[in-house]
């Protein structure tokens, strides 16, 4: 069996690590596969070549660019690219696609769809959905619709019969069938979950190492989001929790975005926290590995609005670091029923704004701090928001190691890497 992965670029980032991971399970539970990477940049082509996998790299694959384009530009663009790939791909071979109806290089979809249509055999593995986000949708209706004159549900969810999806949670199976795919033809693929550099983390030293890093109080509870901050993420709420619990808890979050319009919402936070004098430590990942950092915290948060598959509910538990924050119900239901607990997940954070009652996450970014800002001058006490949400007087929980040891081998059981090599190799014996 021939399969090549593609994916616009290969930086450092959740669909990456999966790419990787899956790289991973075919080469050691499927060696005889013969198997090559298309991206349109790679940061770590080490990993691929000692892995023995093919790499290609052509920058025409990368992020298309939101500009005003004329129809000879893009039909040349689509061109080279189209025969780029052709040129690297057999007949008969199995393309397995990730994002590929995301809208970040509309030009590539349309490139698919043609490899499609000719018969090659494609798998699409949605982590995430153009739908979601307006000014993707946007674009891929211009470039697609407007320029090619294509119909743009048609090409993102095509009726091939050499055409599968992969989606990574049930919510998104239903949702894919709803844009009209046959059930027959989504298959479920949860990401698998595990600590990549094998490094064995003694929990003490990790913390104290942490400590002295960062100059942290020893009697403090560390509390992690190990996320690159984007606005989905809500940072807000984090940070709200870090000003109500600044006596007793330290919070740190790893990664800033490298997208330019998140980087501004990023830097307003952080500047909103040294104004106020909110004790966030940003960046924490520039400082120590990884692996330290879950390790040596006492917990690790989410807060998110918004996510795909969900890995911060599930990886730190592998570092016997439990999961706290804001629970996303499409999210956890599936990691429930695979016999995961969360001690402590909360539903609404609900705040007081202009005589009205808020969900915190559905405050816009101006009124979160306003929000914040009502908390430090009096205006809103500290009482009424432990009146209005029950989660915070036992705000960070007490949580039992039976329930942490019990989490780390469940995760480590149903969502290894065999078990994704499995579920990926039957969806390839299906593609017709």
């Amino acid at each position: 069996m021939k399969i090549t992965i593609f994916h616009y670029h290969l930086n450092p980032g959740g669909v990456t690590r999966i790419i990787e991971s899956q790289v991973a399970a075919i080469t050691h539970n499927y060696p005889n596969t013969k198997l090559q990477v298309i991206t349109g940049h790679c940061e770590n082509i080490n990993y691929y070549k000692k892995l023995g996998v093919d790499i290609n790299i052509n920058e025409k694959l990368n992020y298309l660019p939101d500009i005003n384009y004329t129809i000879a530009d893009l039909q040349l663009y689509f061109n080279d690219l189209y025969n780029w790939v052709l040129n690297l791909i057999d007949n008969n071979e199995i393309l397995h696609v990730h994002n590929l109806n995301l809208g970040k290089n509309p030009v590539f979809t349309l490139v698919i769809q043609k490899l499609l249509n000719k018969g090659h055999k494609v798998i699409n593995h949605a982590h995430d959905f153009a739908e979601d986000r307006p000014s993707n949708i946007t674009f891929l209706q211009k470039i697609i619709g407007n320029h090619f004159k294509k119909n743009l549900t048609s090409v993102l969810y095509p009726n091939n019969k050499n055409y599968l999806i992969g989606v990574l949670n049930q919510s998104d199976f239903k949702r894919v069938e709803n844009y009209g795919v046959q059930k027959k033809r989504i298959y479920l693929w949860p990401n698998p979950v595990f600590v990549q550099k094998k490094t064995a983390q003694n929990k003490t030293k990790a913390k104290l190492r942490l400590i002295n890093t960062f100059n942290i109080k020893q009697n403090h509870k560390i509390i992690t989001y190990p996320v690159r901050v984007i606005q989905r993420k809500n940072i807000g709420e984090l940070i709200l929790l870090a000003l109500l619990f600044s006596d007793n808890c330290t919070f740190l979050v790893t990664m800033q975005p490298r997208n330019p319009f998140e980087i501004q919402y990023y830097n307003n936070w952080k500047k909103f926290c040294v104004k106020n004098r909110i004790n966030v430590i940003f960046e924490a990942g520039e400082n120590e590995g990884f692996e330290t950092i879950i390790a040596g915290s006492d917990y690790c948060i989410t807060t998110s609005r918004k996510e795909g598959f969900g890995m911060a509910f599930l990886e730190p538990w592998l570092m016997e670091t439990p999961v706290i924050g804001r629970n996303i119900e499409y999210v956890t239901n599936d990691i429930k029923n695979a016999g995961i607990e969360f001690p402590l997940l909360y539903n609404k954070f609900i705040v007081p704004f202009y005589n009205q009652i808020f969900d915190f996450k559905n405050l816009n970014n101006d009124r979160q701090q306003a929000a914040i800002l009502n908390i430090i001058n009096g205006t809103l006490k500290k009482e009424k928001l432990f009146e209005l949400n029950g989660f915070l007087s036992s705000f960070p929980p007490q949580i039992s190691n039976t329930t942490i040891l019990k989490n780390k081998n469940t995760i480590k059981q149903e969502f290894s890497l065999n078990k994704y090599a499995e579920q990926l190799f039957k969806a390839y014996r299906d593609t017709p």
